[in-house]
């Protein structure tokens, strides 16, 4: 890589940071040209970004853009609400952007370390079960580092235990992480769905974690079901030195403590402020970390650390830019359309006005949509701007989550999602063999969450 061309990526990668912050500061200090701003500076990263994506996204996404543009003439829009368009998504380019802050406190703080010495203390003394551990590692770490649990649990796991199937491991990683998925404010598809719908996470998010608890219960049920062929044991004999069991216990500690205040903090931001949970966990990300760098006497690191970062932010998240951007910028296009309206009337009239198949078919459709290679954001985004919960007979909330469940299951056997690249990469294996993997488990989820969603809507919990 040339030094231009190193020195183009960083200065992106500052920019596109910048774009949150602006974004950030027009919510509390609304300001015209404060939004034309960013929205304008978004509209030229996705310019650099589209030339440095793989072929099937720049399709996509100029494609987006070139039907939203002649929606947009056809409608006479103004020109500055269409440069508005551009910064649409914005507020989802914060969570991917900002949110690795909190993986960073983690890694600095050397709370990984940490962890990986008992968990290795726990082989050593029990022989504790690698999958078990790996689930529950997965499942709550997950929550807060999003997919970047998965590889660090799977480095833990190899490095501690004496004894695992390596797929076997990874497809439990994969599972453990879609728990996550449900409920957890740093993701995502919790906070674009909380946009669409205008409705609190607090209204949602205990629906979100009881129907986690149902998809996990199914997973256990799952859990002998999974065999590979080619999946020899591994087993080793040095897993690691000595644990410094005091000082590992104390890092812990601090870790435990960093997250929990970290959730209290954003439940009770979110129910005094008036912005949306997805906006709350933007700012904490901000702040609070530096906060906890300075407590434990590593702010230098810290603040260090995430220079790098916002260096390599550009060429890390550029898929998420070029996807997030122009799917923002379709969206507010279709709005000017009565799209919405047909879309609503056609999946009604196929569900004969059963909200149970209403919810199947809506899952089975970004599915299929996701298969095709589609983003989950474009899929959410196009059905969820144009479903009319009030046409289906219920809630926003019931919308909501509904939508977080097509998106999670989708993400779950789509060869082109995030997590399952992640596990085809961490198995070595084709991202197709590992959704064939997930069908069957997936089949299952979509017949019984679904059931959970409608008996809780028809008493009234929904």
């Amino acid at each position: 890589m040339t030094v231009n061309k190193q020195v183009i990526q960083s200065s992106l990668g500052f920019i596109s940071v910048l774009i949150t912050i602006l974004y950030l500061v027009d919510l509390f200090f609304p300001t015209a040209w404060l939004e034309i701003l960013y929205s304008s500076l978004a509209g030229i990263v996705l310019l650099f970004a589209i030339f440095s994506v793989r072929r099937l996204n720049q399709v996509v996404a100029v494609l987006l853009v070139v039907v939203a543009g002649v929606i947009f003439i056809l409608n006479q829009v103004p020109p500055l609400t269409i440069i508005s368009g551009f910064g649409e998504n914005i507020n989802l380019l914060t969570l991917f952007l900002l949110v690795p802050f909190f993986g960073v406190i983690i890694s600095i703080g050397g709370y990984l370390t940490a962890l990986k010495e008992k968990v290795h203390e726990q082989e050593q003394h029990n022989k504790a079960h690698p999958y078990r551990l790996s689930y529950l590692l997965t499942a709550s770490m997950g929550a807060i580092l999003n997919l970047g649990s998965m590889p660090i649990v799977y480095r833990i796991a190899v490095e501690s235990f004496s004894g695992y199937r390596r797929k076997k491991l990874v497809m439990v990683l994969l599972r453990a992480f879609g728990f996550c998925m449900f409920w957890s404010p740093y993701f995502v598809n919790v906070g674009l769905v909380l946009v669409l719908f205008n409705v609190s996470w607090l209204h949602v998010g205990w629906v979100g974690f009881l129907i986690g608890l149902c998809y996990l219960m199914i997973s256990l049920f799952f859990f002998n079901k999974i065999h590979f062929a080619d999946d020899p044991m591994v087993e080793t004999d040095d897993i690691g030195g000595a644990v410094n069991r005091g000082e590992a216990t104390k890092k812990l500690v601090s870790l435990l403590c960093f997250s929990v205040t970290l959730l209290i903090i954003s439940f009770i931001l979110d129910y005094l402020l008036l912005v949306n949970m997805l906006t709350v966990v933007s700012v904490l990300a901000l702040f609070y970390p530096v906060l906890w760098a300075a407590i434990i006497g590593t702010l230098v690191d810290y603040l260090q650390a995430v220079v790098e970062q916002m260096k390599t932010a550009f060429i890390r998240l550029k898929n998420e830019i070029v996807i997030f951007i122009s799917a923002g910028f379709f969206g507010l296009a279709l709005s000017y359309t009565e799209v919405g309206d047909v879309i609503s009337h056609l999946i009604y009239d196929a569900s004969y006005g059963s909200i149970y198949v209403m919810s199947i078919l809506i899952i089975l459709l970004s599915i299929f949509l996701s298969f095709c290679g589609i983003h989950p954001v474009i899929i959410v985004i196009g059905i969820g701007s144009s479903l009319s919960p009030a046409l289906f007979g219920v809630s926003p909330e019931y919308m909501a989550v509904l939508l977080i469940v097509a998106w999670t299951l989708a993400t779950q056997v789509s060869p082109f999602s995030g997590s399952v690249l992640m596990t085809s990469g961490l198995m070595q294996q084709s991202p197709w063999r590992v959704s064939q993997r997930n069908l069957g488990f997936v089949a299952v989820l979509l017949v019984s969450l679904p059931s959970l969603l409608v008996l809780l809507q028809h008493f009234g919990l929904l």
